[in-house]
């Protein structure tokens, strides 16, 4: 028994026309068409099995069974290469209609087979993103030489195939649209020697090209002619390599960038220039993902639960959003953050009182300053996590808690935090996929995933529970049970201390008429999302 699921499809989402482009394209004569951007830093691969940082080509140039796109102002999972597709009773199989008449941009035809390549072909190599290809039947046996194929994938025709599961997983579709599950053509990959680092042997059925990569200097993206969806008002996109954020700045100043990321400068220009000078230009998306503090349910004084919400009611998340985020920050109470599918607006997290929480450590026993632990933080922290980290340590003082912040290099505080050891530590984790499972599951799904990252949350039932979700087809039961969960584990447990989601601001420059920032805030972003003038 199959459970019927209807898709929004990616066709169907407006990118812009070509309509838009008969508007002049500057004063200054630029090519119609053209995106002007800049970056940081080059990408080091265009090679999405390769990468875990660089996906900006891999979002733009190839395609994936399902892409996360905002519709309705909601970040939806939908079909993109895939049509139609269903889902067995036990969450294990999932049946899948290939999209008819795709052809990479070399000319050659999409088939299921080429789906089936794209995920054995990161279990073979032992690539960087395999997580998702693991979870089918047989990927550990393809994975370790003892098999030629991937048992649990079946062709059935070109465009019919099925995926069986080593284990129930109801946010799969969810996971299939990340960047990491790009499809690529597996008779180019037989033939070319270079994917990935040259522009001709990178070969995808997505809206754009790559045609061309100048290392440190610059890419070029170009439209697609063979692209099988509607097409873009961005004919071309010219990436330059900046790594002066000073230099971005004049050259949006003076008309020579189209899109600016102001996650590149510094906060104070931020505020003081570009909100005053452009404000209707500003489009801010939240980073779905949270920034948290951890904190070991094994040491002396945190395995006290009234001392971990004491720590809670202790930190002062406003203050810190306005002083070290510059307001560029929303609040989180809990652990599924806001942007992803199952987020509680109506969660209630820790209240800021100070006096209650001396009061409460109080009551459970403690003088004031005999609460101590050690703030563990990674050499290579940014500097708004540093802050971050100092800011906490002074608001736990002022309640007679003990929070000596100490630095290890990256190597070292990761192998203490994996330990088990660590006493805690403020981190960010960022969503990957739209589901509650990305954030859930990695931090209280199992025991390794609580030892390492929750450091040490000893309840196997509720585990137990998180893992079992997973399992829950329909998703209005996922979603309580998932949210249940949350509400144990932060107003009955203070598992963790959430903070905030930062906000990703970008400046749009005159000649762009709109733009949708990726789900979830990534700088990378899809240029058919960019409509210009």
């Amino acid at each position: 028994m199959k459970k019927a699921v209807s898709l929004i499809t990616a066709a169907a989402l407006t990118f812009g026309t070509a309509a838009s482009l008969t508007v002049a394209a500057s004063a200054a004569g630029v090519q119609e068409g053209l995106l002007r951007t800049a970056v940081l830093y080059d990408i080091s691969t265009m090679d999405v099995s390769r990468t875990t940082d660089d996906y900006m080509v891999p979002m733009n140039v190839f395609d994936r069974l399902f892409e996360t796109r905002i519709v309705d102002g909601t970040a939806q999972v939908v079909g993109s290469l895939c049509t139609d597709y269903s889902v067995s009773e036990d969450g294990l199989t999932y049946d899948f209609v290939l999209r008819d008449g795709v052809v990479f941009s070399n000319g050659n035809a999409l088939t299921a087979s080429d789906v089936q390549y794209s995920f054995e072909r990161l279990l073979i190599a032992n690539r960087e993103n395999m997580d998702i290809p693991l979870e089918v039947a047989g990927a550990e046996a393809l994975r370790n030489g003892e098999a030629d194929s991937l048992e649990g994938f079946r062709v059935d025709d070109d465009t019919h195939f099925s995926i069986t599961l080593s284990a129930p997983n109801a946010g799969f579709t969810a996971e299939l649209s990340a960047a990491a599950m790009s499809i690529v053509d597996a008779e180019t990959m037989a033939e070319v020697k270079n994917f990935g680092s040259e522009p001709a042997d990178t070969i995808g059925s997505g809206p754009y090209r790559i045609t061309e990569w100048v290392a440190n200097d610059h890419y070029t993206l170009e439209y697609n002619p063979e692209y099988w969806g509607e097409e873009p008002s961005v004919k071309k996109v010219i990436v330059s390599v900046i790594p002066d954020a000073g230099t971005q700045n004049l050259m949006f100043q003076n008309g020579e960038l189209d899109i600016i990321d102001l996650q590149s400068l510094d906060s104070v220009l931020v505020e003081s220039s570009y909100k005053t000078q452009y404000p209707d230009q500003i489009v801010s998306t939240p980073k779905v993902g949270l920034t948290y503090l951890a904190v070991n349910e094994n040491q002396e004084y945190l395995k006290d639960v009234n001392v971990r919400k004491a720590l809670g009611m202790a930190i002062d998340v406003d203050t810190i959003i306005g002083s070290i985020y510059s307001g560029n920050a929303i609040r989180e109470n809990g652990i599924i953050p806001t942007g992803i599918w199952g987020h509680n607006d109506n969660l209630e997290g820790f209240t800021y009182d100070p006096a209650g929480a001396k009061a409460l450590l109080k009551e459970a026993g403690y003088k004031d300053g005999e609460v101590s632990f050690e703030l563990a933080m990674d050499s290579s922290a940014n500097t708004n996590t540093v802050l971050v980290y100092q800011t906490i340590s002074e608001m736990l003082k002022a309640v007679g808690i003990k929070a000596q912040i100490k630095t290890y290099d990256h190597s070292a505080w990761l192998d203490l935090r994996i330990s088990g050891n660590m006493d805690s530590f403020v981190a960010r984790w960022g969503m990957d996929y739209n589901d509650p499972a990305n954030i859930m599951y990695s931090f209280f799904g199992n025991k390794e995933n609580t030892t390492q990252r929750s450091l040490n949350y000893p309840d196997a039932e509720v585990m137990a529970r998180v893992a079992a979700a997973s399992a829950i087809v329909d998703d209005g039961e996922r979603e309580a049970e998932y949210q249940a969960l949350e509400k144990k584990l932060i107003g009955e447990d203070a598992a963790w201390i959430p903070i905030c989601e930062e906000l990703h601001l970008y400046c749009l420059g005159s000649r762009v008429e709109s733009f949708t920032p990726q789900w979830a805030g990534f700088s990378d972003y899809y240029a058919a999302d960019v409509v210009l003038k």
